[in-house]
């Protein structure tokens, strides 16, 4: 008689991993949503990694738990988080193969035995959408990436002659204290007047859109450069709103 009729078989996802968030030295596991993530560090052979059991959960119920998780690290650490997927079916973890690091790595000898699962629907899709915005090698669409965590807050349509989305931005930018964002609200006021509605039309829908102007030309470096020094800006106002509105702080030990 077969021994292994009725015994069903582990299946481990393994994904590979580039991040600039702290990530274990070695081996850990770690708990995150009712579920025990495996994270492998980087090696010379091998990519930083995280592997999760398929248990109860199927491939894209797996990877969409993992996203999850690197959103909430990657906000956090405030740091970009990317997934490169992977594969399934192994019985036990197995080690990424190495691949091009795309920026910095930061192993770490300590790190969290759990990762706080974010619960409120719109938090987790602003974390979501701030590691995207993060983790883009892109100056234009990084922008767009960090004005789209803006529309959780508030609708894109004209009330009473007001645009919500510009009216929020307005009364929320005074807020924001750190010296480079108020330099940078100073530097757009001298020279193109409200920042809510510069961000808006010269940032958000010059970006959108491609039909008339403005228009930002991501071949065009005078265009980066502008947008490069709104960026900053604009991620340290979502990640504003992000911590007063849902309560989340961007620390990994919260």
């Amino acid at each position: 008689m077969n021994s292994d009729v009725g015994v069903k078989k582990m299946s481990w996802l393994n994904c590979g991993v580039t991040t600039q968030a702290i990530w274990p030295k070695d081996k850990k596991e770690v708990k995150y949503s009712n579920h025990t993530f495996v994270l492998m560090p980087l090696t010379k052979d091998h990519s930083a990694s995280i592997h999760l059991e398929l248990r109860g959960i199927d491939n894209v119920q797996g990877l969409t738990l993992i996203n999850r998780f690197l959103s909430t690290l990657g906000w956090k650490c405030d740091e970009p988080a990317i997934n490169h997927y992977g594969w399934s079916g192994n019985p036990n973890p197995v080690p990424v193969p190495r691949y091009r690091i795309p920026y910095g790595y930061s192993p770490s000898d300590v790190f969290p035995d759990e990762v706080y699962e974010i619960t409120d629907k719109k938090a987790k899709l602003a974390v979501a959408l701030y590691r995207e915005a993060r983790s883009l090698d892109s100056i234009p669409f990084q922008f767009l990436g960090y004005f789209k965590i803006l529309n959780i807050f508030w609708n894109d349509k004209t009330n009473n002659g007001k645009n919500e989305l510009v009216e929020g931005i307005r009364t929320s930018l005074p807020d924001l204290t750190e010296n480079d964002c108020v330099k940078r609200i100073r530097e757009i006021k001298a020279k193109e007047g409200d920042p809510a509605d510069y961000l808006y039309k010269s940032g958000r829908c010059a970006v959108a859109h491609a039909f008339a102007d403005p228009i930002v030309d991501p071949d065009d470096v005078t265009d980066l450069r502008r947008l490069s020094e709104d960026i900053w800006l604009m991620r340290n106002l979502t990640a504003y709103l992000i911590e007063r509105e849902f309560g989340i702080e961007q620390s990994i030990w919260n």
